[in-house]
């Protein structure tokens, strides 16, 4: 097979789903933790996620992530050669540390998060999950109750939901929908940025405490 050095996300798509005979969901990041991941879904997808210093990789590099995509046990010299090669490149910019703190007084993140990504993900996703910072008191309605971060690999969850009266059915939801996030990425469809399309909504419908979970949402936040 023959590719150019250098080629943008819909022709390395189709080029690994054309040579691996799948169909292929494509997500480029610029994450420097996992720089290559993939998990086969039970129709016969596959997801993708992979740095996006891998659209300049040559074509034997990406023989090699076409066959570690078709089998996710074959061994990747060349990609952990292109891999050590190119990380000096990558973008270095420092960060705001950030404290990972998973252990709350009613819920505990970590226990939560590996048992989410053990039943829905294959354990497929390496990511941090923390309480966020204590803030001032904010009406519920317009709190940001998760967020994640696929830079740093990091899930946030707001200590609003760290209490009693939270269920952990509820905390389960809103980790999995960050995990959802981290799992799918943001694509481009029309050009346009989709968070929520389709796909998502369909997978976060399969979460076993979804509808109590909306209601809880409706009726409690």
């Amino acid at each position: 097979m023959k590719y150019h050095e250098a080629m943008d996300a819909d022709s390395l798509k189709r080029l690994i789903g054309k040579a691996a005979g799948r169909h292929i969901n494509l997500t480029i990041t610029d994450n420097s933790t996992s720089m290559l991941s993939h998990r086969h879904s039970t129709n016969g997808d596959v997801y993708v996620r992979i740095h996006r210093m891998f659209l300049d990789a040559g074509a034997e590099v990406i023989e090699e992530i076409v066959e570690f995509v078709k089998n996710r046990r074959r061994k990747t010299p060349l990609i952990r050669e292109f891999i050590r090669n190119n990380s000096v490149s990558l973008d270095r910019r420092s960060k705001r540390r950030t404290v990972i703190d998973p252990e709350g007084k009613y819920h505990n993140l970590k226990l939560i998060y590996d048992a989410l990504n053990e039943e829905y993900f294959d354990r497929g996703l390496s990511f941090d999950i923390t309480w966020g910072r204590r803030q001032t008191k904010t009406a519920y309605r317009k709190r940001r109750l998760g967020s994640c971060d696929t830079t740093d690999n990091i899930i946030t969850i707001h200590r609003a939901l760290d209490r009693a009266a939270v269920p952990r059915y509820f905390v389960e939801y809103v980790v999995y929908h960050e995990m959802l996030h981290a799992a799918l990425g943001i694509r481009l469809i029309n050009g346009r940025r989709s968070i929520h399309g389709r796909d998502f909504k369909l997978r976060e419908r399969l979460f076993r405490d979804f509808d109590r979970a909306v209601n809880f949402l409706k009726y409690k936040f």
